[in-house]
């Protein structure tokens, strides 16, 4: 509430606000008031979030122990040497306690991105130093690549199979593909950006092999027939939205690349 209150002085919004924070969360039929925080996954939880962590903001000093990128409560810090890596964890670790938090061990370590060694996972993608080959078979250009993490993968193929799963057999096919094209708009919307074109592929051919066994189990025939079914019996296999084409991010001082996709459109 200090935090807000260097900005807010209006006292019905900051009643309102007190309000907010002191209500319970109801788990179980009960309602439990903590004494500190606000309840998880609130819909103003976010909000205070920046707020409070808006002084880990203000007190960074990028010269000394590099590029802060903080969004909510993930924050990856960009170092030039190891050093400098170990200075910014401990400084990270002090602002955090003066504010009452500490960083999460799990998530928490220093990585050394280069070719060949491991990458981290940061707002759903995986960021890897790669190099690219050349053209004339000269050394090629080394850069971070990002494409979806394992995580998110594992994410993709739970929504896909509860939306093919056996309850929803009474559902008419074109209806399991609306859903499931719904959401892979949404997840390829969000993971276009960078190197996804490979992982795109492997959600897409799950989603065609998921709603395959989905026909097959509906006509109680094996899955070759789903297969069949799609390849054949329907047009463009039931209208499954393909995931083909990825979007780079520009350069400095560079135009958006244009890249075709599968149906001859143009994307930035």
């Amino acid at each position: 509430m200090q935090a807000v209150e260097e900005r807010v002085c209006d006292q019905a919004v900051l009643k309102l606000l007190r309000a907010m924070v002191r209500a319970g969360a109801m788990s179980d039929g009960m309602v439990r008031r903590e004494v500190t925080g606000t309840p998880q996954g609130g819909p103003r939880t976010p909000l205070l979030c920046n707020v409070y962590l808006h002084r880990l903001d203000r007190a960074w000093d990028t010269r000394a122990f590099g590029v802060l990128v903080r969004f909510a409560d993930d924050a990856v810090v960009m170092c030039r040497s190891r050093q400098q890596a170990e200075a910014a964890l401990a400084r990270l670790t002090q602002l955090l306690v003066e504010l009452g938090l500490e960083p999460k061990a799990a998530k928490t370590r220093i990585v050394h991105l280069t070719e060949g060694g491991e990458g981290l996972d940061f707002l759903g993608f995986h960021h890897r130093w790669v190099r690219a080959e050349g053209r004339t078979g000269g050394k090629g250009v080394a850069f971070l690549a990002r494409w979806p993490a394992d995580k998110a993968m594992w994410h993709a193929r739970n929504r896909i199979r509860e939306l093919t799963d056996r309850r929803r057999m009474l559902l008419r096919v074109e209806y399991i593909v609306e859903d499931v094209n719904r959401f892979l708009r949404g997840w390829a919307g969000y993971f276009r950006y960078g190197n996804s074109t490979l992982r795109f592929q492997k959600i897409r051919n799950y989603a065609l092999m998921r709603i395959a066994g989905f026909i097959a189990k509906k006509h109680r025939r094996t899955r070759a027939f789903g297969r069949w079914v799609i390849a054949y019996a329907y047009v463009n296999q039931l209208g499954l939205i393909r995931l083909d084409g990825t979007v780079v991010a520009p350069r400095p001082f560079r135009v958006w690349r244009v890249v075709p996709n599968a149906d001859g459109e143009r994307r930035r």
